[in-house]
């Protein structure tokens, strides 16, 4: 009998001695599957602060016009905005409208930013997007079309045609300064650029 409790005893000591073993072992592998999870944590984060260091590193340009203290292409650190731009050109004149641009938009490399004045009735203002490029908006009725005979190659770009870009302007300028300074008819238009580009365009500009 004494035997049997002896044997007994033995047994549940090792049943329990085995139970204590595969908890301390299940617990070992919780702590390590945590410690995993928060070392791939910490290298994600760290990659992130690496990438947003590095934007703001970075050097971008920008040009600025119209009214501001001192109009011209400024350097910015990657991060900039619209009205740090502002402040690099000396701030806006007295007579800026403020208004007229998206001071908290973030400035893109290479953008072409226009300050307007105040009452300023021109096609030319600073859309509120995200980059702060030079876009063109109508003022009335009458500027909604591009005058031919007195638009760069930039105003016929920025005019976003369908189907008008660089080499197209170019072509139109080119043709214009060959022939005296002017493009008198839709058929000079079509001479520039083709026939049926040239009659398209006529929806968009105005022949002066």
């Amino acid at each position: 009998m004494k035997n049997k409790k002896t044997i007994v005893g033995s047994v549940a000591i090792i049943i329990i001695f085995v139970v204590m073993i595969l908890i301390g072992y299940k617990m070992e592998n919780g702590e390590s599957d945590d410690y995993t999870k928060a070392s791939v944590s910490e290298v994600m984060n760290k990659k992130k602060e690496t990438s947003v260091k590095n934007n703001d590193n970075k050097e971008i340009n920008a040009q600025i016009f119209g009214a501001v203290k001192n109009p011209g292409v400024y350097s910015l650190k990657g991060n900039s905005m619209v009205k740090d731009l502002v402040n690099s050109a000396g701030g806006f004149s007295d007579n800026a409208d403020k208004f007229s641009i998206n001071g908290a938009a973030k400035v893109l490399d290479g953008a072409n930013i226009y300050v307007k004045a105040q009452g300023e009735n021109v096609n030319k203002a600073v859309a509120n997007n995200t980059n702060g490029n030079l876009t063109l908006t109508s003022n009335n009725t009458n500027d909604e079309k591009l005058d031919i005979n007195t638009a760069t190659v930039e105003d016929i770009v920025n005019k976003k045609i369908k189907g008008v870009g660089e080499g197209i302007a170019k072509k139109i300028v080119d043709y214009r300064e060959k022939n005296g300074g002017k493009i008198n008819s839709v058929e000079d238009l079509q001479k520039a650029i083709g026939k049926k580009r040239g009659q398209d365009l006529m929806e968009y500009v105005n022949i002066n």
